[in-house]
């Protein structure tokens, strides 16, 4: 897979690629509602992990049971409304059953997720408040109905475009992105990401 690429933290511009990045695939623009192991997504977000899945090979669902929160929900109120629009979902890296956590899959599957058109994070046990289990975060970029918190993850202050890890920090200083920084395809590009401003449309 390709190396990913990584925009400065002070942004003077759209970035340009000069050729398509490998396996960067357009999305559809399918909206219908659809429930995976208990938790509501859109078509456009299920496809794009489906082809996450195929991407990454590895033995975590995440198609179906390694979904552990999903979208148009206010259920987890650390989640601070990122949920609550389309295009969010939650993915565990523990073995079913067990507390353990798949280390050793956790960059191929960001990395996978990241090239089929998500913003996607490794938050860690406690990350997000005392007990939160280890679990991805990811937010599919250019999804309409992205809540305003979720768009935030992707161009505000401390969104993926930028190099960071999408929490708001109490002390206002992003906290670089862990992952090699974003993956930039062409579709991206064309709907106006990176964008200059925090509340981009989507």
């Amino acid at each position: 897979m390709a190396a990913t690429a990584t925009l400065t933290t002070s942004p003077t511009g759209t970035s340009q690629l000069p050729t398509e990045r490998l396996g960067c695939l357009l999305p559809s623009d399918d909206y219908t509602l659809l429930t995976i192991n208990g938790y509501q997504l859109n078509q456009r977000t299920y496809e794009m992990i489906v082809y996450a899945q195929s991407l990454y090979g590895g033995p975590i669902d995440l198609t179906g049971s390694a979904i552990t929160q999903g979208s148009y929900t206010n259920a987890v109120e650390a989640s601070f409304g990122t949920h609550a629009g389309g295009g969010a979902v939650d993915i565990s890296v523990m073995a079913p059953g067990t507390y353990s956590i798949l280390e050793d899959e956790i960059e191929p599957l960001i990395k996978a997720l990241r090239l089929a058109g998500f913003a996607a994070w490794y938050r860690d046990v406690n990350d997000l408040y005392e007990g939160s289990p280890a679990h991805i975060h990811a937010v599919a970029i250019g999804d309409r109905e992205l809540s305003m918190a979720a768009r935030e993850q992707l161009a505000g202050p401390f969104g993926y475009f930028w190099g960071y890890d999408g929490l708001p920090r109490e002390d206002g200083i992003p906290q670089r992105d862990s992952h090699e920084g974003p993956v930039l395809c062409n579709w991206m590009i064309d709907m106006g990401y990176p964008a200059k401003t925090a509340t981009p449309s989507p």
